[in-house]
């Protein structure tokens, strides 16, 4: 999409795409195949209830490191087409808000895990949170080509993220 492609769009829109929903349907998708490889057989009702809120948890995590991924990269994707549409990138959302938005789907998401889920997958999928946001963007991603080999970890987490969901 182009800058000039979404003039106007709804604030509550323009928070949307900071989450990068495609991203993380994908991020979501594959923790959900951990979750039923972990599971024997068909899952009865509290597994698929475990399963959703595990989902929705991690949905939530990874939404805020895409938020602040944006925040952070908001220069860069000022200069690419392929970014330049993006909210922070036009400057239609302030640092503040997509701090704040970050800060607030992060803990959402954390205590989603923590409380219904275990604390063991919050714990993983805060630090897949902290390796791709922090140590992947600020950290590696300016300082070595290297940084999709090293960063990549965050990426292999979900299944794993899915699986401890559900065997804690």
């Amino acid at each position: 999409m182009q800058a000039a492609a979404l003039p106007g769009m709804p604030v509550w829109r323009q928070f949307y795409v900071l989450t990068k929903p495609r991203v993380v349907q994908l991020i979501v998708f594959c923790a959900l195949i951990g979750m039923v490889l972990a599971v024997p057989g068909l899952p009865g009702w509290a597994e698929l209830e475990r399963m959703a809120l595990g989902c929705l948890g991690i949905w939530l995590v990874a939404g805020a490191a895409a938020a602040f991924n944006c925040l952070v990269e908001k220069a860069i994707d000022a200069r690419m087409k392929r970014t330049a549409w993006r909210p922070t990138a036009r400057g239609e959302l302030s640092d503040a808000q997509a701090l704040g938005f970050s800060g607030v789907l992060c803990a959402a998401g954390s205590a989603i895990l923590y409380v219904w889920v275990n604390p063991l997958t919050m714990w993983l999928t805060f630090a897949t949170f902290i390796g791709y946001a922090v140590i992947y963007t600020v950290v590696l991603k300016p300082l070595t080509p290297q940084n999709i080999v090293i960063g990549g970890a965050s990426g292999a987490m979900p299944p794993v993220l899915g699986w401890a969901a559900m065997t804690g």
